[in-house]
């Protein structure tokens, strides 16, 4: 019979619910999307390059 494995201190509704708050948060993040951007950087192609580069030129426009 295989074993049942149980936590011993099982964490309350409302930890829990913090935690997946807080990891939504993270994953909605500036930093997150710019780093699946950075890791994917190998696959893009000249357009999406181009329009990275649209979305990303200063306010003053300037494109040095």
């Amino acid at each position: 019979m295989p074993r049942k494995y149980v936590l011993k201190n099982p964490a309350s509704p409302e930890v829990r619910r913090e935690r997946a708050q807080k990891a939504r948060a993270a994953q909605l993040s500036v930093e997150h999307y710019v780093q699946k951007i950075v890791d994917r950087a190998p696959e893009l192609t000249s357009e999406h390059l181009d329009k990275l580069r649209s979305l990303l030129v200063p306010a003053g426009g300037a494109t040095e």
